[in-house]
């Protein structure tokens, strides 16, 4: 009789050492990435983590890695203003500011050390959110992020599979004529987006996991999948490892992936050493309560 009562999600083999203190690696997609993302940060790995913010669908992750691969240069015509603000339709709102020299100094340094860190990276790891997109009615372009304009402006539609594998087809023959050692991991947030409904959601992250499916098929050896969703999904089917929203993972759900994830890619002295780094990050930030203190000596 099995005495498991829950699914357990087994880490990967065979690609221990993928992720290391020695190499940088690339993150790319949506607010799952920044998650995972900063916790390579604590451990002290040189990780990229969305150069362009946090993006969300196939096609705008795609055009970001196209301007980091390319090297594009952004000016103030990328630029439109909204509310006091300027804003680039390629990036998170984090990059916007009043300043539109600002903006286009922050963009374009953001993405020459992503540039600098793809060059050296072992590994590139892409998180789908969502395969619904928004294009600008009079451009016919997708954007990354809306920025707070209105609906009528753009036009939504869902990618469906063989749209979201011809794209990235050629973003990963692109990726290994440039840098033919390069890894590139695929994963699908856990994340929810019921907006359209629990069918809806399932839908589109379906959509997703065929794409990936197909792409790490045709290019075994040089892509692959990172189970996070069915780590989500299966392994902890709980609602006490979703935040308060019941639509994010908890902290603790988080860190219980970040576990396989150390498991599929590191060996165990570099989870050895991400450990001392974030012991050593702790202290650091610590401020005694009683600074002259002969405990706390200068």
């Amino acid at each position: 009789m099995n005495t498991e009562f829950r699914t357990i999600v087994q880490p990967l083999k065979g690609y221990q050492g993928l992720v290391s203190h020695d190499q940088p690696v690339v993150m790319l997609g949506s607010c799952f990435t920044d998650n995972v993302g900063g916790c390579l940060l604590g451990g002290g790995f040189p990780a990229c983590v969305n150069p362009c913010g946090t993006l969300y669908n196939p096609a705008s992750i795609a055009s970001a890695l196209l301007d980091i691969l390319y090297e594009r240069p952004y000016t103030r015509d990328d630029l439109f203003q909204h509310e006091g603000l300027w804003h680039s339709w390629s990036h998170h709102s984090r990059f916007s500011g009043p300043d539109p020299d600002a903006v286009v100094e922050h963009i374009n340094k953001s993405q020459a050390e992503a540039s600098e860190a793809l060059s050296k990276a072992s590994a590139l790891f892409i998180t789908f959110g969502t395969s619904w997109i928004f294009r600008l009615t009079e451009e016919g372009r997708v954007v990354a992020n809306c920025h707070k304009k209105p609906a009528i402006l753009f036009q939504r539609e869902m990618l469906n599979t063989q749209k979201v594998y011809g794209l990235w087809k050629k973003m990963l023959r692109e990726l290994q004529a440039r840098y033919p050692a390069l890894k590139t991991v695929f994963t699908v947030s856990p994340i929810r987006h019921l907006a359209d409904g629990a069918h809806g959601n399932q839908a589109s992250k379906s959509t997703l996991l065929l794409a990936i499916d197909q792409l790490t098929q045709e290019f075994k050896d040089t892509s692959l999948y990172f189970p996070a969703y069915e780590i989500m999904m299966d392994d902890l089917r709980d609602y006490r490892f979703y935040a308060a929203d019941m639509l994010h993972p908890s902290p603790v759900a988080v860190a219980y992936i970040y576990d396989k994830f150390c498991e599929s890619f590191m060996t165990q002295a570099t989870v050895m050493k991400a450990l001392q780094a974030e012991r050593e990050a702790r202290r650091a930030s610590h401020r005694p309560l009683h600074p002259t203190s002969p405990a706390n000596p200068e």
